[in-house]
C-alpha cells in the first residue's frame, strides 16, 4: 500500500483503534492478579501504546520536512492534552467541595498544577495522556532542527524543572518506526523479515529480558505485518483519539455506580470496557455534531 498525505491507509486506522481499545482495559478498577484474565487486562493492553508509538514514528517519515511541524502538533496534541486534563482537573475539585476524594497519586495542593496538569515528572491527573505529553516533547526537538526555537519553551521548563520524557520507551519506539519507513523495513521480503523479527524477539528474551526489548520488536513485528494489508476499514482516527483522551475519566466516575449494582469482578471488567467505548462514542458525536474539532486536534 503506498502511503501519501492525503491518502488513508487504512491498516494504520486499525491498529490504532485496536491499540487504544487494549489502553483501555488496563485503565480499569479490577482484582484480578494472576491468570488469563490478568493478562488480557495488564499485560497485553502494553502493546498497544507500543504499537502507537511505532505508528508515530512511521508516519513521521511524511512529515520530517514540515517547517510547519511545532504549530500543527500544538493544535493537534498539546491543545487537545491540555483540554483533557483541565476536563478532568475542575470536576475533580468541585466533587472535593463535596468530601468526595477522586485523587490516588496526588494531592489537593500545587502538584494539581505541576503534576496533574503539566505533568512535570509523573503522569498526569487524567493518566494515559502521558503519551500525548511525550509525544508532543519528541515533536518539540524534531522542531529545533527546523531551527524553530519556540519548541524551547515547552522543553527548557522540564530540562530544568522535571523530567523531559515520562516513558523513554515512547521515543525509542518513535525512532524505530521512523526508521523502518526510512528503510522501507514494512515492504522487506516477509519471510525473511520475520525469521530475523523472530531471532531478535528470542535473543532479546532469554539475554535482555528485564528491559522488555522483546516486547518492542513483537511490537514492531505486529506492525510490520499489518501496515501493509490491502484491507477497508473506516476511518477511526477522531473517535479513536477522542477515546485515548477521555476513556480513563470515564471510568473512574462509572465505577463506584458499577461497583453498587453488582460487584462480580468479571462484570465490573466487562462493564467498564464496554460502557467507556460506549460513553466516550456518545460524547465523540456530540462534539462532532458541535462540530469542536480542536477537541480532538481537528481530526475532523
Amino acid at each position: 500500500m503506498q502511503n501519501s498525505l492525503k491518502s488513508t491507509n487504512y491498516p494504520i486506522e486499525f491498529m490504532r483503534i485496536a491499540g487504544v481499545i487494549l489502553i483501555t482495559f488496563t485503565h480499569i478498577k479490577h482484582d484480578f492478579t494472576t491468570g488469563t484474565v490478568f493478562f488480557v487486562l495488564e499485560d497485553l493492553p502494553k502493546f498497544g501504546t507500543m504499537v502507537l508509538s511505532v505508528i508515530s514514528g512511521y508516519l513521521y517519515y511524511n512529515y520530517r520536512y514540515d517547517a510547519n511541524l511545532l504549530s500543527k502538533k500544538i493544535k493537534s496534541l498539546l491543545i487537545p492534552y491540555l483540554i483533557a486534563n483541565i476536563a478532568v482537573l475542575l470536576p475533580v475539585l468541585l466533587i472535593k467541595a463535596t468530601g468526595y476524594n477522586f485523587l490516588n497519586r496526588l494531592t489537593y495542593d500545587s502538584s494539581l498544577i505541576t503534576e496533574g496538569l503539566f505533568a512535570l515528572t509523573s503522569p498526569p491527573i487524567n493518566p494515559p495522556t502521558y503519551f500525548i505529553r511525550d509525544l508532543f516533547i519528541i515533536f518539540c526537538f524534531l522542531s529545533l532542527i527546523h531551527k524553530d526555537y519556540r519548541a524551547l519553551l515547552f522543553i527548557l521548563p522540564l530540562l530544568f524543572f522535571g523530567k523531559i520524557f515520562i516513558r523513554l520507551d515512547v521515543v525509542l519506539l518513535f525512532i524505530i518506526g521512523f526508521i523502518s519507513h526510512k528503510f522501507s523495513w514494512d515492504t522487506a521480503n516477509p519471510v525473511l523479515k520475520n525469521i530475523l523479527l523472530a531471532a531478535v524477539i528470542a535473543l532479546s528474551y532469554f539475554f535482555l529480558k528485564e528491559y522488555d526489548f522483546y516486547k518492542y520488536a513483537i511490537a514492531l513485528c505486529i506492525f510490520l505485518n499489518v501496515v501493509n494489508l490491502k484491507f477497508s476499514f473506516i476511518k477511526t482516527g477522531a473517535y479513536t483519539y477522542f477515546l485515548h483522551l477521555y476513556h480513563s475519566p470515564v471510568i473512574i466516575f462509572i465505577f463506584p455506580a458499577l461497583n453498587l449494582i453488582y460487584p462480580n469482578p468479571y462484570f465490573l471488567a466487562a462493564s467498564q470496557i464496554i460502557l467507556a467505548i460506549s460513553i466516550c462514542y456518545a460524547m465523540f458525536r456530540v462534539i462532532k455534531k458541535l462540530n469542536w474539532s480542536f477537541v480532538v486536534g481537528n481530526r475532523f
